[in-house]
C-alpha cells in the first residue's frame, strides 16, 4: 500500500484459503496469530505522522481506540481526531502521539490546512517475523465507509537490493471503503467494497516500477458483509494470489528473472540474486487502515463529489471540514482479522 505509484490504480487485496492437504497431509503451520490477544511482541505499531507517500489523511499511532482485539478478532478502526481534539487544537494545534518511531513526529495545524484528521493504526510483524516463500493467508472482514483504504500487505525486512521499489512489495489484500457503486471509474466499474486487487511492486527504480504487470483485481461482494480468505502462494518458481481459494493471478518470471520480465535496460540491481530476486530475500507482514489520500483517483465519481481537491492547498481542512458527509457513511468502520497464518509450501 505503501508506494506513491498506488494512487494510479487499484491496489492490491488477494484472498486466502487453505489449501487441500497433499497425501492427506495438512499443511505446516510455521507461525500463526488466532488473536486471542493483541500481542505487542508480535506486532508492532508504526507511529507517524508521515503520510505513507500517497498524502494520506491518517496519523497512525499505538493506542486501544484504534487496535484492539475483541472475541478472538483483531480491529484496526481509524477515528476522527475531533473525538479527542477541540476545533481550535485542530485547525491550529499540533498532534504529536507517544512513542514515534518514524518522522515526522508531529502533524501542526495552521497556514491554511489543520492537523491531519483521523487517528488509525498499522501493525507490522518487522523484527519479530519473517518469511521468504510460504503461503501467508489472512481471514479478514473489510470496513465500509468513504475513502476508508484497508491493506492486508508484505515488506522486505531489510532492502538488500536498494530502496524501494527495488527490493519489492507483496500487496496481499487492498480495496476501498466507499460501498458498491458509489465510487466509480468513468467506465462505470465500482472501485469500492466491492473491488479487491492484488499487487506487486518491483522495478530497479521509482520511475521504472513494472506493478502493472502484476497487478490483478476481483469484483464481487461488498467485502465488509463477511469474513473472507486472502493469501498469496510464494515459492522459488511462482507467487499466486487467491480469495477464498479462488486464483486472481499468478507470475512465473522467465529465467531471466524480473529483470528480463520486465524488458529493463542497463543495471540490473537483482544480478547477484535468483530467478525470483528481489523476491527471494524474508518479507514481513503488515495490516492497516489508512484514509484518503492519492489512491482515490481523481476521475472516480462519487454522489458527494471527493470532498477534498488537491490543488486547494488544504485538503486536510477539506475534509476535516466534510466530516458531516463522510463520518455517517463509517458504519463497518474496522478492518477486522479473525487470524493471519503462514504455511510451510
Amino acid at each position: 500500500m505503501a508506494s506513491l505509484t498506488s494512487v494510479l490504480f487499484l491496489l492490491s487485496c488477494a484472498a486466502f484459503t487453505l489449501a487441500a492437504p497433499k497425501d492427506g497431509i495438512s499443511p505446516k503451520i510455521i507461525w500463526q496469530d488466532e488473536f486471542d490477544n493483541l500481542d505487542e511482541g508480535r506486532w508492532h505499531h508504526l507511529v507517524t505522522a508521515w503520510r505513507g507517500g500517497n498524502d494520506e489523511f491518517q496519523y497512525y499511532r499505538n493506542n486501544r481506540k484504534n487496535s484492539y482485539v475483541e472475541n478472538g478478532i483483531l480491529h484496526i478502526r481509524p477515528t476522527p481526531v475531533n473525538e479527542e481534539l477541540s476545533d481550535n487544537q485542530i485547525r491550529y494545534g499540533t498532534i504529536q502521539e507517544p512513542g514515534c518511531n518514524m518522522e515526522p513526529c508531529v502533524s501542526v495545524g495552521g497556514q491554511g490546512d489543520t492537523v491531519l484528521p483521523v487517528f488509525s493504526a498499522r501493525l507490522m510483524t518487522q523484527g519479530s517475523f519473517s518469511t521468504r516463500y510460504g503461503r501467508v493467508e489472512f481471514r479478514a472482514k473489510m470496513p465500509r465507509g468513504d475513502w476508508l483504504w484497508p491493506a492486508l500487505w508484505m515488506m522486505p525486512e531489510r532492502d538488500v537490493y536498494g530502496g524501494w521499489p527495488a527490493s519489492g512489495e507483496i500487496d496481499v489484500c487492498e480495496s476501498r471503503g466507499n460501498r458498491p457503486g458509489q465510487l466509480t471509474l468513468p467506465s462505470g466499474q465500482s472501485i469500492g467494497v466491492d473491488l479487491a486487487g492484488a499487487t506487486m511492486h518491483w522495478g530497479p527504480d521509482y520511475n521504472n516500477n513494472r506493478f502493472m504487470m502484476t497487478h490483478w483485481e476481483s469484483n464481487g461482494p461488498d467485502l465488509s458483509d463477511d469474513f473472507h480468505t486472502y493469501e498469496v502462494e510464494w515459492t522459488d518458481t511462482h507467487l499466486t494470489f487467491r480469495i477464498d481459494g479462488r486464483e486472481i493471478g499468478s507470475v512465473y518470471p522467465p529465467d531471466g528473472g524480473f529483470w528480463q520480465l520486465g524488458g529493463f535496460q542497463g543495471n540490473n540491481p537483482w544480478r547477484n540474486g535468483g530467478r525470483m530476486a528481489p523476491f527471494d530475500q524474508p518479507f514481513y507482514i503488515i495490516m492497516n487502515v489508512a484514509v484518503g489520500g492519492r489512491f482515490f483517483p481523481d476521475d472516480a465519481r462519487s454522489p458527494n463529489g471527493r470532498p477534498w481537491n488537491w490543488n486547494s492547498g488544504h485538503p486536510l481542512q477539506q475534509f476535516y471540514e466534510a466530516q458531516n458527509q463522510w463520518k455517517p457513511t463509517w458504519d463497518r468502520d474496522s478492518l477486522q482479522v479473525d487470524y493471519v497464518r503462514v504455511y510451510e509450501v
